[in-house]
């Protein structure tokens, strides 16, 4: 097999983990398929907005711990194929970087969102604070860091660019994203905390707040 086709079946096999453990019967309610469709589509203009020095490998904004904080991962992870299935569509991507780009720009931050999340639980004392520095700005900064260092990994292994390419035109303007990404979904997360909380799936009142 080739590299492409691992990738592809590495991807498959991820998005079909999660859609067998997505809760499907969510969708029954029609407010609940209103958000995520609606969450699904305010992030696919923050994925439309792009930056790179590098013109075939932009940077753009994930705010995929919004969505894991949000629906859980497998949700999250439905999402961000929809995400990456629509910057093909619209030919913001090749259809060829596309399973790639599922991994290292999806599957890794959510995962990433998910480990800062269970590690603040297991590990920190539970109150609003907490959940909202520690799983939303501080998740959504270490997940667009291991989310670009798995595209870099990507990029190396296929060849496509040397280390000190990616160094001059990638990675030197990944400290820059790093903020602006743990802002905008800790800004998120803190207003839906306080005004749509229902629609936070991980916030849980009876942890964070009664406690």
């Amino acid at each position: 097999m080739s590299p492409d086709s691992y990738l592809i079946v590495l991807a498959t096999a991820a998005l079909a983990a999660a859609m067998a453990r997505t809760p499907w019967r969510r969708f029954r309610d029609s407010g609940f398929q209103h958000v995520f469709l609606g969450a699904c589509v305010a992030a696919m203009f923050l994925w439309r907005m792009r930056t790179g020095i590098v013109p075939v490998v932009p940077v753009h904004f994930l705010c995929l711990t919004t969505l894991t904080l949000m629906f859980g991962v497998p949700l999250a992870i439905v999402a961000a194929a929809i995400l990456t299935a629509a910057m093909g569509v619209i030919g913001l991507e090749a259809w060829s970087s596309l399973p790639g780009n599922f991994l290292a720009l999806g599957v890794m931050p959510i995962l990433v969102t998910w480990l800062a999340l269970n590690a603040s639980q297991r590990y920190l004392p539970p109150n609003p604070f907490v959940y909202i520095f520690v799983c939303a700005f501080f998740g959504a900064a270490a997940a667009m860091l291991f989310a670009v260092a798995a595209n870099c990994v990507l990029l190396l292994g296929f060849e496509q660019f040397s280390l000190s390419q990616l160094k001059e035109g990638y990675l030197a303007i990944l400290p820059l994203m790093m903020f602006p990404e743990a802002f905008i979904n800790g800004l998120i997360v803190t207003g839906l905390v306080v005004f749509k909380p229902a629609w936070i799936a991980s916030f849980d009142d009876d942890l964070y707040l009664k406690a």
